[in-house]
């Protein structure tokens, strides 16, 4: 379950995870042993997000693995800009 975020199943590959002002289009599965991501659990202060059966966490920017299991990187399909960035014309 998210803590300080929403993570919404999209479709059967995809979940849209919201955190921190930003919205990240990534894979409904975790690579290391499958676990639904729209379980997970969110770290809005480091933008990651922990799978909720093994624990392997991802950071949401690059999908790379910070902690838990070895396994591959998360698939992160496309991820929106933080809406201050846009603001700012970055």
């Amino acid at each position: 379950m998210a803590s300080d975020g929403s993570i919404r199943e999209v479709s059967e590959d995809l979940v849209l995870i919201e955190l921190a002002g930003r919205k990240v289009l990534a894979a409904a599965r975790c690579p290391h042993r499958q676990g639904k991501l729209k379980f997970a659990h969110l770290d809005g202060g480091r933008l990651r997000v922990r799978c909720p059966l093994h624990q392997a966490t991802f950071d949401l920017t690059s999908g790379e693995r910070t902690s838990g299991p070895a396994c591959g990187s998360l698939r992160i399909v496309d991820a929106l800009p933080h809406a201050d960035d846009d603001e700012a014309g970055v």
